[in-house]
This record gives C-alpha cells, structure tokens and sequence, in this order.
C-alpha cells in the first residue's frame, strides 16, 4: 500500500510467534481531516453493545468480527475506529484498527500508534465508551485531552 500511496500509515504488533496482534492504518485523507476537525474524536470498539440497544450517533462503522483460528477455535478481534466530524457534520474517518485485546497495553500502543501520523497532536477532546482500559492508556498518551464518555 505504501508504493501506491506514501502518507498511507500502518503499524503491526506481533506475537512472539509473529502473528499479528494489533493492526492500525490511517491514510492521507484522515491524517489532513484530523488537522482541520480534530476538536473532538470518538473512538469506538463497541457495536450495538449499550444498554438502550442505541447505536453511536457519531459512527456506527466497528463490528465484531470472528475468524477461525489453529484447532477450529474462535477468536474475538475488535474493530476500533477514530472518528471527527467535519464542517458539514458529517462523520470523517480518522483511523482504524484491529485488535486481538481490549487491556491496557494494546490500548496504550494503539493510541501511540494514532498520535504518530497525526504529527503527534492529541485532540483537545475524546469520546469512548466505558472501558476501564481505555481511560487507563488515555492518561498517559494524552494527557490534555479531556475524555467523556458515551452512553
């Protein structure tokens, strides 16, 4: 993807046994909208998960997908999305990623991953669901930023 385009952004965390763990990209389009609507991000990994069975206002584009794994076991990977909303209010996509875990540490280096082509500029706010380990890797990496929660 890089020799097609080169602000194409990707980032892979492998397992000791080199399978891929975490996945991130961001393309050129996202790196320039993130420079003009970088205000508020969301930062989704839920799909139709919240009590009131609503689906987030801003995007509604992470899903749960399942692959099949070694010895036909089931594997969890979690979708996560940055989204902005533009001038327009539309939804713009800011990045994405694929992750094996929801901890901490996988948080923590998805976030580093993000600042990286983002100039290393943190939106002044972010909106995230409940998860205790997204508060926890937020701290750390961005530390201005203010972080409210959706419902």
């Amino acid at each position: 993807m890089k020799e097609k385009n080169q602000n194409f952004f990707f980032e892979l965390n492998l397992e000791a046994d080199h399978c891929i763990k975490h996945v991130f990209w961001a393309d050129a389009r996202s790196k320039v909208a993130f420079e003009y609507f970088r205000d508020v991000v969301s930062f989704d990994t839920t799909y139709n998960t919240n009590r009131y069975s609503v689906q987030s206002h801003i995007v509604s584009c992470s899903v749960h997908v399942h692959l099949s794994v070694h010895h036909g076991l089931g594997a969890l990977i979690y979708v996560g999305s940055f989204v902005g909303v533009n001038h327009h209010g539309h939804s713009t996509l800011l990045g994405c990623a694929l992750m094996k875990n929801e901890d901490i540490q996988s948080f923590k280096w998805l976030f580093e991953c993000w600042l990286r082509p983002m100039g290393g500029k943190a939106p002044k706010g972010i909106l995230t669901d409940q998860c205790a380990s997204i508060q926890r890797a937020i701290e750390p990496c961005m530390p201005i930023t203010i972080h409210r929660w959706c419902i």
